[in-house]
């Protein structure tokens, strides 16, 4: 738990010692960034029961295809790897977690984060005195500080160019919290919205209310419209989580893309426009203008104009092929228990909902969670009674990795 402390809250405490003791460069974050995923991948291999599995060959593939591209491009990034490598990673580190506390602790992140947006919406001025957003994204990520909202000294995302999509009257600008953007923020609602729906039962009941209360406050605070959707959709499943076919999850992708086709077609939504449907439009026009090379992951040419598309920018750096081989071992099991198959469906909900406008799902920030979520479902989908009277076969007998293969 404390790797997904450490994912969540890092920026934040590099934008304190930026702000506070001395200026940073973009190379403290990438070492952090870089200390926690190898720790998040070398933790496993000291519990008991560790072998090889499904993810463990899907780290493996990401890894020879990032690397093919890299040759075939004659250019090599590694954020392509880190982009998706998180993704085994942490289900890997959520199938070895240990299963006492979790939930509490993740109660108690989720009221640093809560305490920390209601500091920024009482006192903004205070709160940028001790943490320069602006100036921090500037040092470290290599922009201009004019980029940014200077007046404030938040991220340029903390205002809109038009109302506030929550209720445009509230006199708030979009909240950030430890994340520094509003975009994190959003995002992990959502998260923070499949934990409270998937593991209900398993939350102490005081923790549970406390924690809708400040994800509600959190949801109105980062004005996020797609955390809005994605929310709602999550929670429209709930009702129907014990007829959720087996291999839903897996569907989720195509029908969220072809949505998006019939949304722009039947509703004639333009390109051009900062709005839900400006954003769906902009994703099915880079689709209409890719060409076979970009399916193929062999030109980047349009890498610019996928920063608000999220599945042409895994297609244009994967590869269609590719990206479609991930989604399937992301999210193709023969789950048993109905909490189990309630998670997957969410989580493929988000993170499909999430790449029709952003590429925003690929940070460490919230991904480390969702990720680590995964893994722990598919661990207490195993260990579910009805699912060892299932198998006839005990816990002792059945290692949580080892059933992913």
């Amino acid at each position: 738990m404390q790797i997904l402390w450490a994912a969540a809250l890092f920026n934040l405490l590099l934008c304190f010692v930026d702000t506070n003791a001395l200026r940073l460069s973009p190379l403290p974050v990438m070492a952090a960034e870089a200390a926690i995923l190898a720790a998040a991948f070398f933790l496993p291999f000291t519990r008991p029961g560790r072998a090889p599995g499904r993810f463990d060959a899907l780290l493996l593939l990401m890894v020879i295809s990032w690397l093919f591209f890299a040759i075939l491009r004659q250019q090599i990034d590694p954020k392509y790897l880190r982009d998706v490598a998180i993704m085994p990673i942490f289900v890997l580190l959520g199938l070895h977690s240990r299963t006492e506390g979790f939930h509490p602790r993740l109660f108690w992140l989720h009221m640093v984060i809560v305490a920390f947006a209601l500091w920024e919406a009482l006192d903004v001025q205070g709160f940028v005195r001790v943490f320069s957003i602006a100036d921090y994204f500037a040092h470290t990520r290599g922009s201009d500080s004019q980029d940014w909202w200077v007046d404030s000294g938040l991220y340029l995302s903390a205002v809109r160019p038009e109302a506030r999509f929550l209720f445009p009257d509230l006199a708030l600008h979009r909240l950030s919290s430890v994340f520094l953007e509003p975009v994190s923020l959003g995002n992990y609602v959502v998260i923070a919205t499949i934990w409270l729906a998937g593991w209900w039962r398993q939350i102490p009941r005081t923790m549970a209310w406390v924690a809708v209360a400040g994800t509600l406050f959190l949801l109105v605070g980062s004005d996020s419209r797609m955390a809005t959707v994605a929310c709602l959709a999550i929670l429209a499943a709930l009702p129907v989580k014990r007829f959720i076919p087996r291999l839903a999850p897996v569907f989720v992708a195509p029908v969220v893309i072809a949505a998006m086709v019939l949304a722009v077609v039947l509703l004639g939504l333009e390109t051009g426009l900062d709005t839900f449907g400006g954003r769906i439009a902009h994703a099915v026009e880079l689709f209409h203008d890719f060409t076979l090379a970009n399916w193929a992951g062999l030109a980047l040419d349009k890498l610019k104009a996928a920063e608000d598309a999220g599945f042409g920018y895994l297609i244009m750096v994967h590869s269609l092929p590719v990206a479609a081989t991930i989604w399937i071992l992301l999210f193709r099991r023969e789950l048993r228990t109905v909490e189990g198959r309630y998670m997957h469906l969410a989580i493929a909900i988000y993170v499909a909902l999430n790449l029709t406008v952003s590429w925003s799902i690929f940070s460490i920030k919230t991904a480390a969670l969702l990720w680590f979520m995964l893994g722990r479902s598919i661990r207490e989908d195993e260990e579910a009674p009805e699912a060892i009277a299932a198998n006839g076969a005990s816990v002792a007998q059945r290692s949580p990795l080892r059933s992913a293969t």
